[in-house]
This record gives C-alpha cells, structure tokens and sequence, in this order.
C-alpha cells in the first residue's frame, strides 16, 4: 500500500526516474536476498544500481538451457523501458521445463543493451542475450521461481498502474483549472454540457482505476495474485490513454505544446502504458481462465469464506431452477415468495441495522452475498420497500410509522411503490404538479404518476405532492405514504419492450390522505427525495446484476472455440466489474461510517447501468447467430435468454436519474463545474 502511495506521487510530480521500474525488484527484494550477494542488494535499496525484471511479457522471447557449468541464455527482449542505466537483470526465460528466473549482471558475457529515447524523455532499448553463461546459484528454478516471478509480475503492474493514477490525476487538475478559467464566447469552457461530459468520463477512467489500484494493493499482502494486479494495469493504461486524449483535445491549441503540463502527462501515460507489459498483454492474463468463479478477484478472510460457502451452499439448496437467471423481474407471485424466503433466512435486509429487523453484515458480507446472489442467478424482488422507503423510515420516520411499516416491508408482506415521476417531470422531478391540499387532519390529492414499478400491485406508495405552489419548486414539496386501497386511486399497467409488466401508471382523484402520514416536515419533502434518490443511486451501484450477467457469458462460451478478440473484449468488461466492486465496497463503507458521498452515488450508478449494458452485449455476441432469440437457451446446463436479457438491460441507464443527469451531477458535485 505504501508503495503504491510512493508510485501515485512520482505520477504527480512526473517524476525522471518512474518508479515502477526502480522499485519494482526491491518490493521483492526479500525473495531476491538468497540469489543476489548482499552487496548489490544493498547498493540497490540505497539506490545506488537499478536492478531491473524482465519478464516475458509481449516480444520478450528468452530460451534457457543446461550447459556443464550452469545455464545458456538467448534471445531479446524488445524496447525494455529504463534498461539503459540497470546493473542487473532478472530474466524471465523458457525451459523444456517451464520457466525459470536468471539473475544476470549488465557486464556478463553476451549480454547487450540497446538504448533510444522514449516519448516521455526516459530511456529504453532492447535487451539481448546471446550465449549467455549463468552459473547455477544464480538461477531460481521450480516453485521458487515461480513465486518470485509472480511477486515481481504483481509489483511491476501494480506500481505502474498506481503511478499511472498519479499522472492521471495530474493532468486532471490542470485540466479543470484550465476549463474553468477559460472563456469562449462569453462563457467559461466548463460550462458546456458537452465538454462536461468527456471531462467526466476521463474522471470515471480515472476513479476506475484508483478503485482497482487501492484494493489490489490492500489485498497484495493476503496473496492475491499476479492476475488482479494485471487487471489494475490494463484499466490503468486504457484509462489513461483515453484520459489523455481527451485531456488533449480539451486544451486546445495549447495541449499540442510543450507549454503546459498536459502534454508531458500524455507522453509519460503512453511510455507507462507500453512498459511492463501493454494493456492487451494484461488482459489476456485477465481471460486466462474463463470459469464463472474467476468474476472475483478478492481474496475471502477464513470466517468470509465460511460465510461464502454457507450462502452459496443455501441458494443452491433452496433457489428453484425456473427462477434463476430470469431476464426480467419475476411474476409478482414468484418474487413475494423469493422474498419471504429470503427474510425467514434473515438475509433480506444485510445493510438494515439489527434494531430494525436486519442483519447488520459487514461490507465484506454484503459484497459476498451480492455476488453470490449474482452468480446464482438469483431473482430481482421489489426494492421500493428495502432500499429506498426502509433506510429513509429509519432516519425520517416517526417512532409510529417506524412501528407500522418496517415489519412489513422486512417480511414481504407489504408492497410499496415509488410515486416521483409524472407524465410532465421525469428528470425534471422538482417541476411535478400533483397537488395536495390540506383539509383539516387530511390531505386530498389530484394528479397523476407515471413509471410506478409494480405499482399495479402496491399496497402502498410514497409520493411526491405539491403542497405549496407559491414559493420555488423544491420548497413546497411534501413526502407522504399513500395507501393504496384508499377511495379515489386507480392503476393502469404499463407494458415494456421486454414483455414485462414492470412499470404503472397512478391516478389520484380527490384521494384523502391522513396528515400523520406525512414523512419529515410538511413542505420540506425535498430533503427527505434526496437522500431516498441517494440510496437508490447506492442501489442501482450494486453490481449483483453485472455478476448475474458475467455468470451467463462464461456459461454461453463453455466450451466452445475461444476467439481471442472476444475474449479481450470480455476480459475489458470483468476488469470494470471487478472495479465497480471495489467502488461499491468503498461506498458502502463510507455510508456505514456516516459519510455522504453523494457524487459517488452518482458515478458508481453510471458505471453500473452502462457496464450491464456492455456485458448484454457480449452476452448477445457470444451466442452468435442466437443472439436474438428470447430464450430460454441451454448454456452448460443453464437457461440463458440472450434477447430479453438485452432488452431489460436498456432501462438501467433511464431509471433512477439517466445516464446524462449522472453525468451532470458528477460535473457539478465533484469536479466542481458549472
């Protein structure tokens, strides 16, 4: 963790030396100590020798070979990044036998270093090595070597991509300095809409990356493998190219310059991205193994492992097969059942407090059973009760409504729809126009709501009413519980274009509500909407639904021919999911520790809707000429539909605030433009 914090700020500061390919040998210097004498270790923690790996990543191609006295090395190692200037090497080479790591100094016999200057002003060249003699204390062979090589695989990619985030997060701030305090045509650059969106996708590749970058790092000491930090290398030299070029483009004439700052990050990110491995490199790592429990990289503590096998163990005993992998919400019926189901076995609720009926679980458990939910297959239940209504009952809600309503919601007994939009305020909630007026200890209601999931079935609704038309539109907003069985309401079932009655539309037509049912201040409804609109962008974060999905591409190309270009496409959709668990896990967190991360919420949602949507994709590719059929198909014993899943994945970048009211928020709330 600490090294990689070292790396981040040698990124920053755009520093001679990276320091990827300095330190990358000495994180594993205690492996190295018994094949190295200690004089060059010691010259080389002083920083007086660069000692330098050279692993077979890309057109490196070192063959090894038993002679009498030790071992033959041939072969070159093309555009080695900081090779000119190394006092030695360790060289990954190819045996009969597998691979084998050579300690070899610059001076030896055979070896030759080429040198060429590199975009960024540092220095690389090729390596070769032509009858090269190693004496046998000086190659590391078997299971030592292979652990060694992939301490040293771990450490070169994980420090480059967290340097990689420095020089990101460099060039992001001289980017929004610039944007903010450049006019044209009479406005400040960053208030176009346009350009706010390819800064904010620049930060998403950035904050992507971080994610990753920081729980590899966490996790580096508990023996995760080389192949969680190849992921961190991949995301980090994708997202930084495209960072750049955006970063680039935004500057204008200037960012073409050795004027500023930004172009010094361009080339810096390019040489970074192409040493020690290149992104493709990485990701063919990533895909080497393609079973559906690789979706995770984390490594489980003994007790999250217990924990892992108990929910998996549990879900396959009592989720039926006709409800997994469904590619829509359940019927009504099959849901209310998976619900109770899950609330007898205590799990329905894991992030309610256990004062409340819920299981309290650490974020560790939380992310464990998303995942495994996800892996199953499991169904979608109605979330207006559990993630939305719940959490805001239990810090808005009087001790009476607390009392009527939180039992219910727990056990599925009781249905709630959400009443927000309507047919004139979609994105724009604050301009709603259904109107409540006060009658003595009642409110009677008229107007309309629209996009009520489930509403059709809803024993109860919380809505948004206008109590005050006289002052600005957010203040005179109230939040109110509706019982739907109250005189006055009517239903109408709205079809999807994945055949799904998901969605209704509420008529309210003098409906009288009681005036205790009003949740925080009457008029002051807008506070208690947005911390609801937050939990439910923490919701729509949830990568259960990308687990889900990812479980049904690994399932759809079981095998079959593995076609590499797919592969890397896929191999690019785990990464993100794999840092969207990160963020996720992160946020939960910072929730239970009393923060509002509110900008979070947002990018975490936009990077979940559109990630399902790409995963949909390959899903749909993977089957080919299936593709487009609704399914079910048989995929390695399991139903697959391709053509209804792909359909039900277009709302998720509507509901819960689209994609572009994401992005504008993430523009204004974090990055701090207007």
């Amino acid at each position: 963790v600490e090294a990689c914090v070292v790396a981040t700020e040698f990124g920053r500061a755009l520093a001679p030396i990276p320091f990827a390919g300095a330190a990358a040998a000495l994180v594993a210097a205690p492996a190295l100590a018994w094949a190295l004498d200690g004089e060059a270790v010691a010259a080389a923690m002083r920083g007086q020798t660069l000692v330098l790996p050279i692993l077979n990543w890309g057109e490196a191609r070192i063959e090894a070979s038993r002679v009498e006295d030790g071992w033959r090395l041939d072969g070159v190692a093309s555009g080695v990044y900081c090779a000119p200037g190394a006092e030695t090497f360790i060289v990954e080479a190819a045996t009969s036998e597998g691979a084998v790591l050579a300690i070899v100094s610059v001076r030896a016999r055979g070896v030759s270093v080429g040198g060429a200057r590199t975009v960024d002003g540092a220095m690389a060249g090729d390596v070769a090595f032509a009858n090269c003699r190693v004496r046998d204390s000086n190659v590391i062979v078997g299971g030592d070597a292979a652990r060694l090589r992939e301490r040293i695989a771990t450490a070169t990619a994980l420090l480059c991509a967290a340097e990689l985030v420095g020089v990101m997060d460099l060039a992001l701030e001289r980017t929004l300095d610039h944007i903010k305090t450049r006019t044209q045509f009479g406005r400040a650059l960053g208030s176009f809409q346009a350009l706010q969106f390819k800064i904010v996708d620049a930060y998403i590749g950035l904050a992507l990356t971080r994610e990753l970058a920081r729980e590899t790092a966490r996790l580096a000491g508990a023996g995760s493998s080389a192949r969680m930090a190849s992921a961190a290398k991949a995301k980090a030299s994708d997202s930084a190219r495209e960072a750049m070029r955006v970063m680039v483009q935004l500057h204008g004439a200037i960012g073409f310059t050795d004027e500023h700052d930004v172009g010094l990050c361009l080339k810096r990110a390019l040489a970074l991205g192409a040493a020690w491995g290149t992104a493709a490199d990485h990701r063919r790592l990533v895909s080497a193994r393609t079973g559906v429990d690789d979706a995770r990289f984390r490594v489980d503590s003994p007790d999250d492992a217990a924990f892992r096998a108990e929910a998996r163990g549990w879900l396959e005993a009592n989720l039926p097969t006709r409800l997994r992998h469904l590619p829509t919400r359940p019927s009504f019926e099959d849901a209310c059942w998976w619900h109770k189901k899950l609330a007898q076995r205590g799990w329905i609720a894991p992030n309610w407090p256990k004062a409340h009926g819920g299981m309290e679980a650490p974020v560790a458990r939380q992310i464990i059973l998303i995942e495994e939910l996800g892996a199953m297959g499991a169904p979608e239940i109605s979330g207006q009760a559990i993630h939305h209504l719940g959490p805001i009952l239990q810090v808005f809600g009087t001790p009476e409504q607390k009392a009527r309503h939180l039992p219910g919601m727990l056990s599925g007994h009781v249905i709630w729809g959400q009443g927000y939009s309507e047919p004139g305020a979609g994105s724009d909630l604050a301009s709603l126009r259904t109107r409540a007026a006060r009658d003595g200890d009642e409110f009677i209601i008229n107007g309309s709501k629209i996009w009520t999931t489930w509403g059709q079935h809803a024993d109860w609704m919380f809505a948004l009413v206008r109590t005050n038309p006289d002052v600005k539109k957010q203040a005179g907003i109230t939040f109110l519980l509706i019982d739907m069985e109250t005189p006055g309401v009517t239903r109408r079932a709205i079809r999807t274009i994945a055949g799904d009655d998901e969605f209704a539309e509420i008529f309210l037509d003098d409906v009288r509500v009681p005036v205790s049912n009003v949740v925080g201040a009457i008029d002051d409804g807008w506070r208690v909407a947005t911390a609801l609109l937050e939990k439910e962008r923490l919701n729509g974060a949830n990568p259960r639904k990308c687990a889900d999905i990812l479980a049904k591409i690994k399932h759809a190309i079981a095998g079959s021919p593995a076609d590499p270009a797919f592969l890397d496409r896929l191999a690019r959709a785990e990464i993100d999911y794999v840092a969207l668990c990160a963020t996720y896990a992160r946020i939960v967190s910072m929730v239970e520790s009393g923060a509002k991360p509110s900008g979070d919420f947002a990018f975490a949602k936009l990077v979940n809707a559109e990630l399902q949507q790409a995963l949909c994709e390959l899903l749909v590719d993977a089957l080919g000429a299936r593709g487009a059929l609704e399914g079910p198909l048989e995929a390695d014993g399991n139903s697959v539909w391709p053509g209804l899943t792909y359909l039900q994945s277009r709302r998720t970048t509507i509901h819960g605030g689209t994609s572009e009211i994401q992005r504008g928020l993430i523009a204004r709330r974090v990055l701090g433009l207007s």
